[in-house]
């Protein structure tokens, strides 16, 4: 495989892979949802929403945070690998997240993911992730839901 066409499998790779990750929350997959992340992985969400140093705990913690949520969207962009040694990203990311009782209702937020990976026996995982939180609002009157 050509140089070129390594980094483009690799692109790939990493696309996939945080792509992964918001379609696993919007469908609630939550064993999807953990094929994302090694299982050491360090995460920190910041001070809003936390920092865990276990997968299994980080997945648990989803889980439950979007237990009573209606529809969500999560997007993932602008994802642009870091160059130097070993796999690095960053990638920015937006949502809404419907209440399961009033869509008229929900949150939106946006932030940038700093993700470094690691390769395992079932494939690339993101061994650590910082997230920066520049957006957190509640939206109301949301108006794409018909009365």
């Amino acid at each position: 495989m050509s140089t070129s066409a390594t980094a483009l499998a690799l692109r790939y790779e990493v696309e996939e892979l945080v792509t992964r990750y918001a379609t696993a929350i919007d469908l609630r997959d939550w064993d999807l949802f953990r094929t994302v992340f090694a299982d050491d992985a360090h995460i920190d969400y910041g001070p809003l929403m936390g920092s865990w140093d276990d997968a299994d705990v980080f997945t648990e913690f989803m889980k439950v945070a979007h237990a009573r949520a209606g529809r969500s969207i999560h997007r993932m962009t602008n994802i642009v690998l870091a160059p130097g040694e070993g796999i690095a990203a960053r990638t920015y990311g937006d949502s809404i997240i419907l209440d399961a009782a009033d869509e008229t209702t929900g949150d939106h937020g946006a932030a940038s993911y700093d993700d470094t990976f690691v390769r395992t026996a079932d494939g690339l995982r993101i061994s650590s992730r910082r997230a920066s939180i520049v957006l957190y609002e509640r939206i109301t009157g949301n108006r794409a839901i018909a009365a």
